[in-house]
């Protein structure tokens, strides 16, 4: 004789009111959207970001194809366990894992349309991947309120009044952490720095310099010019100096100074520098480089060539060649440089 089934924990009439075909119909018709908007906004973004996306809609349609097996089992298990118990709490509990599974879809589904969103305003550039995270954090604890009220029958609200202490007891112990989280969510907003942005940073007397590499929950990770990898916490950040080199409206100028003795041909002098770095590459032709005197010392006259470039990491490298360049083209043009004096008085 087989065991008597207790009472159902969970209800099979909600289960089959909640698992329905047209909700996951409604829920892989906004993954298919999700694809579509890809293949026809998204043509232009970089390699890597095909790569991720690609990675992306493939586990997402693993997923859907697992949320339709769940939810046409449940209905199935449904329709032939009108009379039977056993079949009915199969399904039951094969129901809860169709709706979870849809739940996963939809969350994998906005935050696909949330990246494509970054991604179509930043087709080359990085984007951080810290308010896609929020989202889908958001998404989670909603559809969690959402399951344990309607499919477990546990009220949120008792829970949450009677949690306040160790809300406040966490709060306090996640002080730094959550300061961290909402600095980099206000940075996000105000953004005076975007990912790949070159930057330096000024705070309580220190100075970091490097590309903004991620925007993650505590901190914001550069790239410094030697390979190497710094974390700055976010409130750091938030009350630091920033300057950016990666203005997108104005290149970034670039000057070297060179020194001439007096009766010095300048007009010949601005000729020779700025045509010796016509052909560096980095360096724009609009607006052109330009030579100006920028002092009259005692015993020589100070010259400065001015540039631009786009890329601020490319700033030493197109240092070496602007001064090699010149310097072979004033030798060449038989421009002598300046060289130090010292007088002696005899007193």
């Amino acid at each position: 004789m087989l065991p008597k089934i207790g009472n159902p924990w969970i209800s099979s009439d909600r289960i089959e009111e909640l698992v329905q075909l047209e909700r996951i119909v409604v829920i892989l018709g906004l993954a298919l959207v999700s694809w579509i908007f890809y293949r026809v906004f998204m043509k232009r973004v970089s390699p890597q970001r095909h790569l991720l996306l690609k990675k992306d809609f493939a586990n997402l349609g693993f997923h859907c194809s697992l949320a339709v097996v769940l939810t046409l089992g449940t209905l199935g298990l449904f329709h032939l366990g009108v009379e039977s118990t056993p079949l009915l709490r199969i399904g039951t509990y094969l129901g809860v894992f169709a709706i979870f599974s849809g739940a996963l879809v939809f969350v994998k589904t906005c935050r696909l349309f949330a990246f494509e969103y970054l991604f179509l305003s930043h087709m080359r550039e990085g984007v951080p991947v810290l308010l896609v995270n929020l989202l889908t954090l958001f998404l989670f604890l909603v559809i969690a309120g959402w399951a344990a009220n309607s499919i477990f029958n546990v009220r949120l609200a008792p829970l949450l009044a009677t949690s306040a202490i160790f809300s406040l007891v966490l709060g306090l112990a996640l002080q730094d952490t959550l300061g961290n989280l909402f600095a980099g969510v206000a940075l996000q907003f105000d953004k005076p720095y975007e990912i790949g942005d070159w930057i330096e940073v000024t705070t309580s007397g220190q100075k970091w310099t490097g590309r903004v590499q991620e925007i993650s929950w505590r901190g914001t990770v550069l790239k410094a010019l030697g390979d190497e990898e710094i974390t700055v916490p976010n409130r750091a950040m938030a009350q630091a100096e920033i300057s950016n080199f990666c203005t997108k409206t104005h290149p970034i100028l670039r000057s070297q100074t060179f020194r001439f003795p007096y009766g010095t041909d300048t007009e010949k002098v601005r000729k020779v520098l700025v045509e010796s770095i016509s052909t560096v590459a980095g360096i724009q032709s609009t607006p052109s480089p330009s030579v100006s005197v920028s002092e009259a010392a005692e015993s020589f006259v100070v010259m400065k060539l001015f540039y631009f470039i786009d890329d601020f990491g490319t700033q030493y490298r197109i240092t070496d060649q602007v001064l090699t360049l010149g310097l072979n083209a004033l030798s060449s043009a038989e421009i002598p440089l300046a060289v130090p004096r010292l007088q002696v008085v005899q007193s």
